[in-house]
């Protein structure tokens, strides 16, 4: 009897704890290294491929009206790495790579049974190979972009509930597709605005190469196989699931992701986390312990409370 009455005490502290919603987590979006596969300006006179990875973050709310949040990142028109050539492999700084999510509330099951709503997060990434258009003239395009994906998040997740898009994942992705259609042709300006662009670059403008789309559901532990199975069929260049992710081996790692950029003549793969915290993607420990996270006390082992001080 003793020992039944312990388990059933294990059994509701387990309960308890995954059904826990934790607020003001942070979420990183690293692009960590990019490997080169086919450079442009790979000849012998040539100084290599200037890549800027462009970024737009969004945060939308599925069934719920005005939650969607989408910005253009300014800074992300600096280039992330420089000197590219056939074969390179350069880590991409943190102030050029490492974007950060705050304040997320992660969803347990109890939590989405009392008709609490997990959040999307997610980013837009355009690769470009940078040349001598002016800086004003990619950030204007972008910017319409920007107002694009706003206007397609809107139209798709806002309607929809969570057990929509988990009833129905091929929908969404079929969706999505058709989102990406639309934010492409943003992008992609017409005859008379590439020939503007043409002559305002000197004659080298900028090559806009491909896209990804990134997003996820912030969802626990305990939920991630269930979102993680409904997003397995998206097409190359879109990327989504549940954030964190699963535990594996009593702790939550970081997502890696290879995200393609290229167009008929380049080619760079990104090597790509997405994991908790704000310093980004760090090489593991050498120790088996996993860390503890204040946002799933249930995982790692928690730091031991402060000593008290001397009078």
């Amino acid at each position: 009897m003793v020992k039944r009455a312990v388990s059933v005490r294990s059994l509701i502290g387990l309960v308890l704890v995954l059904a826990m919603v934790a607020t003001g987590c942070t979420t990183y979006f690293d692009y960590h290294r990019v490997r080169v596969i086919d450079a442009q300006e790979n000849g012998f006179f040539e100084d290599g491929d200037e890549l800027i990875l462009a970024t737009i973050s969004f945060r939308t709310k599925p069934g719920v009206a005005g939650s969607t949040e989408v910005v253009f990142n300014n800074s992300s028109l600096d280039k992330a790495a420089t000197g590219l050539e056939d074969g390179d492999r350069k880590i991409i700084s943190n102030s050029k790579g490492l974007y950060t999510f705050d304040d997320i509330e992660v969803v347990g099951l109890a939590g989405l049974l009392r008709g609490q709503v997990p959040e999307i997060i997610g980013q837009l990434v355009i690769g470009i190979e940078n040349d001598w258009t002016p800086r004003d003239l990619v950030k204007d395009a972008l910017e319409e972009v920007r107002d694009q994906l706003r206007d397609e998040l809107v139209r798709i997740i806002e309607p929809m509930t969570v057990l929509d898009i988990l009833a129905d994942p091929a929908a969404l992705s079929a969706e999505f597709a058709e989102a990406a259609k639309a934010v492409e042709e943003a992008g992609n300006p017409s005859f008379l605005q590439k020939l503007g662009l043409f002559i305002a670059s000197g004659g080298n403008p900028d090559d806009i190469l491909s896209f990804n789309l990134l997003f996820f559901v912030a969802v626990a532990p305990e939920l991630a196989p269930v979102v993680d199975n409904a997003f397995t069929d998206l097409p190359p260049n879109m990327f989504g699931g549940a954030f964190p992710t699963q535990v594996v081996d009593g702790e939550i790692p970081p997502r890696l992701l290879e995200l393609t950029f290229k167009d008929h003549e380049t080619e760079y793969i990104v090597e790509t986390y997405i994991g908790g915290g704000s310093a980004g993607y760090v090489a593991p420990p050498t120790t088996t312990q996993p860390p503890w996270d204040p946002c799933f006390p249930n995982i790692g082992t928690p730091p031991p409370p402060p000593r008290p001080q001397c009078p």
